[in-house]
């Protein structure tokens, strides 16, 4: 049976507990400008993703790093990015690094699914159809809300209160380490140097 929307798949096919209760961040939504929460919140929905990536290059036996897809994706976010007042520097860095966080999921998960022998048995979400078409929603969302948090991404101390809360955001939501790592690396430059 083909599930034709990931929303709907991620009711039968959950990341972990811990994810199901996070409330995930929605376009139409306000950007909250004074706190790195929404960021944070859309940058686990993408890492959430990562798991049925996983599944579809494991069952097709594709590789995990896809450039020419990478570079398509990062051509995309810079030219939405310049519509959106933001720079080519700010876009690559932000996108590579969600992009090298979901890649780190997807070595993850295919490193514990050799270790017990194979995938676990879950219904799939469509790659081309149902996967990437979220992602690109979610490029959307991502930069609104870098556009709204640009003077908080500005300030001096932003390393420290973006990782303040991370640290609180997974602690809260009992993220698994890997997917806890993996939102660091996403959010790695989100800070804009001066």
């Amino acid at each position: 049976m083909k599930i034709q929307s990931l929303g709907i798949l991620s009711l039968f096919v959950p990341l972990s507990a811990s994810l199901l209760f996070a409330a995930p961040y929605s376009i139409g939504s306000v950007p909250d400008a004074k706190t790195f929460r929404p960021l944070i919140e859309l940058t686990v929905t993408r890492l959430s993703i990562a798991k049925q990536v996983a599944l579809a290059k494991w069952d097709s036996r594709s590789a995990i790093e896809d450039l020419p897809r990478e570079e398509e994706v990062l051509a995309t976010a810079r030219m939405e990015a310049r519509a959106a007042g933001l720079s080519d520097q700010e876009a690559t860095h932000f996108f590579s690094d969600q992009i090298e966080a979901n890649k780190l999921v997807q070595y993850g998960l295919h490193a514990q699914w050799r270790r017990i022998g194979g995938a676990p048995d879950e219904p799939r979400a469509d790659l081309a159809s149902d996967i990437r078409p979220r992602l690109d929603e979610l490029q959307k969302e991502f930069l609104q809300v870098l556009v709204s948090t640009r003077d908080l991404r500005t300030e001096q101390g932003c390393g420290k209160r973006l990782a303040r809360e991370m640290q609180l955001y997974t602690a809260s939501r009992a993220l698994e380490p890997l997917y806890g790592l993996a939102v660091e690396r996403a959010l790695a430059r989100v800070c804009v140097v001066g």
